[in-house]
């Protein structure tokens, strides 16, 4: 056997551990700064800013998770949890008609839709609010659950419309066509073909569309103003005061926030990677 075979298992081997110690190092860069808000949220109040900086509190204390989760924190959590669903099942609903029509159907109209839909994703989030803002100001719907609900669908159903398109282009038309000629109708080829078969991409943007709604910070601000109606990313100001910010309880408050969305695409993640990678793909 020559040298050069016998170097080739030692060089993959030096490769893939050189892969693993890179991979390792990255996930620890992306990994602490969760790490350090975890840990501020377990420190008591005088420990935040000890000389010289601690990485793990010497006392660790639960106090910041209770005085952080007050009842009008309660109440922004249920804020964002039905805003969150109810814009993601719009989105979702509406946007699989739409995507399965601008799919399906070769039409002018629809192709000149199609643009506009993209093109409406052009502008600022701040060049939009004003707008609306007198729409809903007009109809009286300020400070609702519909307000945040339709400010929210101008940003997830266009997306939505586009990533969902991709996929159901990557069915075949086939399988409606044998499930016509058993004597479905096009509503039911589509229930029972067609919405199946996109079930990765339909989670693959649901997750998108929960994680956009569940961060946004502009629409919720300007759209509520009772204490009420705050969502999280609002509510979390409250921990700011005029003569100080109480981090304990703010990096707590964050880390409540940001552990269901870690939760969701833990469970959802094979569904979440093999949609992305249905929907790069086309053929």
């Amino acid at each position: 056997m020559s040298v050069a075979a016998y170097q080739r298992p030692r060089q993959r081997l030096v490769r893939n551990i050189t892969l693993i110690a890179l991979e390792i190092l990255l996930a620890l860069i992306v990994l602490l700064p969760f790490f350090w808000m975890f840990s501020v949220s377990i420190k008591p109040a005088n420990e935040p800013f000890a000389i010289p900086a601690r990485l793990w509190p010497d006392h660790p204390t639960l106090e910041n998770y209770q005085n952080a989760f007050y009842p009008e924190f309660r109440r922004y959590f249920l804020n964002s949890i039905v805003v969150s669903l109810a814009t993601t099942t719009i989105s979702l609903s509406v946007g699989l008609l739409a995507a399965y029509s601008f799919s399906r159907f070769q039409i002018r109209a629809l192709s000149a839709l199609l643009v506009l839909i993209i093109l409406a994703q052009m502008f600022p989030v701040s060049a939009m609010i004003i707008p609306i803002y007198k729409i809903m100001r007009d109809l009286h719907m300020l400070d609702t659950y519909p307000a945040l609900i339709l400010a929210y669908l101008t940003l997830t159903l266009p997306v939505s419309i586009w990533m969902l398109r991709s996929f159901m282009e990557n069915i075949p038309l086939d399988l409606e066509e044998a499930a016509t000629v058993d004597g479905a109708t096009r509503l039911q080829a589509f229930v029972r073909v067609v919405v199946p078969l996109a079930r990765p991409g339909i989670v693959a943007t649901g997750v998108w569309i929960i994680v956009v709604t569940w961060q946004e910070f502009l629409f919720a601000l300007a759209f509520t103003s009772s204490r009420s109606m705050r969502t999280l990313p609002i509510g979390m100001n409250d921990f700011i005061g005029q003569y100080g910010i109480r981090y304990g309880e703010l990096m707590a408050s964050s880390v409540m926030v940001s552990v269901p969305v870690i939760v969701l695409f833990m469970f959802l993640q094979r569904y979440f990677v093999a949609g992305m990678t249905a929907g790069a793909t086309k053929g």
